[in-house]
């Protein structure tokens, strides 16, 4: 079961920025300050480029430069790859690992409106595998339970959504016995 989970669902919105023509302390400084490894660069508002704590190493730090002489534009990933609010977090994800990237910005109607990371994928997929599970294992419960009438132990009522210690299968539905009364005084009217 492929589900089309759309980027606005999982993307940050708070999306850390800056112009191209500001000094890569400076940018450090507004990193640290918001807690985040990467800061989309921008060229009259529009962006351009990014550069995460990566590219700071590897092109500061690893080579002796002075933080507060190099610009943003001059250690940047350019071209940016993006994405829109609309794409698929699976689309999305798969194109990250093709192009080895961990951060698309979103831009929607051609402005920035947000971020996604592997992170954000990550923490997403988990928590669909945890819903997934649990859906399987309800399954697989019911599977044991194939005769009207016949009871399970405890679970979710699905008529009610209460907690029930006993469920019993009626017309399909696992239900709780107060549910279960309900339909049989429905039944005898």
């Amino acid at each position: 079961m492929e589900t089309k989970i759309p980027l606005r669902d999982v993307m940050v919105r708070e999306v850390v920025k800056s112009d191209q023509d500001v000094t890569v302390l400076e940018a450090a400084k507004l990193m640290g300050k918001y807690d985040v490894d990467c800061i989309v660069v921008l060229d009259h508002g529009e962006p351009v480029g990014i550069v995460t704590e990566g590219d700071i190493i590897s092109e500061l730090v690893s080579k002796d430069r002075k933080s507060s002489k190099v610009r943003l534009k001059d250690i940047m990933t350019t071209p940016l790859i993006i994405a829109s609010p609309d794409d698929s977090l699976s689309d999305i994800a798969k194109m990250m690992a093709r192009e080895r990237i961990r951060r698309i910005p979103i831009l929607g109607d051609g402005k920035l409106v947000g971020i996604v990371t592997d992170i954000d994928i990550l923490s997403a997929s988990s928590e669909m595998n945890s819903i997934m599970s649990e859906l399987a294992e309800r399954d697989m419960e019911r599977e044991l339970v194939d005769e009207e009438g016949e009871g399970l132990g405890q679970g979710i009522c699905e008529k009610c959504g209460c907690f029930s210690h006993y469920l019993e299968l009626k017309d399909g539905l696992m239900i709780c016995e107060g549910c279960n009364e309900e339909l049989e005084l429905e039944t005898e009217d």
